[in-house]
Order: C-alpha cells, then sequence, then structure tokens
C-alpha cells in the first residue's frame, strides 16, 4: 500500500496504467457484485505531475485500443456556466458578496447536480462510447461540487463502465479526506486503486 508521503507519480501511473488496461479490471472482475467504482488518491502537492501524467495515460490507453474519456468535474462545470451566459455575470458580482455560501447558493442551480452535471457526463459517456470514465478536476470543483455526491448520483447512470476518480487526498475505503484536512462524508461502495491487486 502506498501512503501519500511515498508517493511516485511516474511509478504509480505506470501502475495504473497496467491496471486500467488489464481484462480483469476492464471485465470488473473481482468486485463481488458491486459496483465497479475506483478511486486512485494522491497527495495534492503533486497535482502538476498528475496532470501532466494523467494526458499520457489516456493516450497511452487509448494507444492500446481501451477508449477512455476524461471528465475533468471543474471545466465541466465552468463549461456549463458559459453555455447558460451566468459565468461573467458570477465572476463581475462575486467580489462584493459578502461571504462564499452566497456564491454556493447562486451555482446550486445552473450546476445542480441531480438535473445538470449527471445528465451531462452520462451524455458525454454515452457520445464517447467509452469503456473508462476517469474522473478529475475533483479538488478545484469543491466545494460546489462534493466528490461523494458525484459518486453516489452517478451509481445508476454509469455503473456498467469502471468509473476511476482522481483524488487529491486520501481514501481509507470508507472516508474521503480532501487535501487530508477536510473530511468528505463516508463513502463505502469505491474500490481503493491505490491497493489494487492485479
Amino acid at each position: 500500500m502506498t501512503t501519500n508521503s511515498q508517493y511516485n507519480t511516474p511509478k504509480e501511473f505506470d501502475n495504473l496504467y497496467k491496471i486500467l488496461s488489464s481484462e480483469k479490471f476492464l471485465k470488473k472482475e473481482g468486485l463481488g457484485g458491486e459496483l465497479p467504482f475506483f478511486i486512485h488518491s494522491f497527495p495534492i502537492q503533486k497535482l502538476a505531475e498528475i496532470e501532466s501524467h494523467t494526458y499520457s495515460l489516456i493516450k497511452r490507453l487509448q494507444t492500446e485500443g481501451v477508449e477512455i474519456i476524461e471528465i475533468n468535474l471543474f471545466l465541466l462545470c465552468i463549461d456549463i456556466l458559459k453555455s447558460e451566459n451566468i459565468l461573467d455575470k458570477i465572476l463581475a458580482q462575486e467580489q462584493s458578496w459578502p461571504n462564499k455560501q452566497r456564491l454556493l447558493r447562486v451555482l446550486n442551480g445552473p450546476l445542480n447536480v441531480d438535473t445538470v452535471l449527471i445528465p451531462e457526463i452520462h451524455k458525454k459517456v454515452t457520445k464517447a462510447n467509452a469503456k473508462i470514465l476517469l474522473l478529475s478536476g475533483i479538488g478545484a470543483a469543491f466545494p460546489f461540487i462534493r466528490s461523494h455526491t458525484i459518486l453516489n448520483n452517478l451509481q445508476t447512470l454509469v455503473g456498467n463502465i469502471p468509473l476511476v476518480m482522481l483524488f487529491p487526498g486520501t481514501y481509507n475505503n470508507q472516508t474521503l479526506n480532501l487535501f487530508n484536512c477536510i473530511k468528505d462524508e463516508n463513502y463505502y461502495r469505491a474500490h481503493n486503486l491505490n491497493e489494487y491487486k492485479m
């Protein structure tokens, strides 16, 4: 088991490639009937490395014929706000709001997880005909999008393909700990990719 202090990005991503390209993973074997949801946690200090290695990982998998779609939650939110023509308005007004709670309330409608984000993710996955969904941008999308909320709501929509969440923090098979300092709700249904046995 790799702890965050021992995290070696090239080594971890080489291992991720081996896992994600394996028949066992793609056929969802050994899950005991549980959802094919996986979390790969990493130290937030490694974020820049993670982003460049993620790009390489996706290219490597696609070269092997493994169709994988990456959805960056933060960029998805920005795209939605742009398409609704409200991003510039929010950015202009945000400075005058007395606290961030107002921002969260304003974003709750256009970025509603049930009615907007999940259908948009589902649409992108279906269009790409992907074999794996890779979720990134978790830290940047916090606090208006929480990782456990996305996982809970994606269960019915993409449960037929493996979902991999790149998570800046730690996951101990029960608790998501964002940035190693913000405890999210307990989430027991995802498998820990940092402990995955081939």
